[in-house]
């Protein structure tokens, strides 16, 4: 199974660097999680005191290259949504 590391950047400043990755059947599954976690992780910035919308969450995979990225301001804003198979 594949594994994806989901960074968090702000601005080209690493704000949190994921070392341990997770294992996801797909990139469409390790999308999900990013937006999932987006949503998530939007309080926290008011504790880092950032604005979440100048950040996007990089994923990459086992080799270090970026599969995807994806803006905060897409997911608070409802631009950026979990894919649905079944829609």
């Amino acid at each position: 199974m594949p594994r994806f590391f989901f960074h968090v950047r702000c601005r080209g400043e690493t704000l949190s660097y994921d070392d341990l990755g997770l294992d996801f059947p797909d990139t469409m599954t390790a999308h999900n999680e990013a937006v999932r976690a987006a949503r998530d992780l939007d309080g926290v910035f008011v504790t880092w005191g950032r604005n979440p919308h100048d950040c996007t969450m990089e994923v990459e995979n086992a080799a270090g290259e970026l599969v995807f990225s994806v803006t905060f301001a897409a997911v608070l804003n409802g631009q950026a949504k979990p894919f649905d198979p079944y829609s």
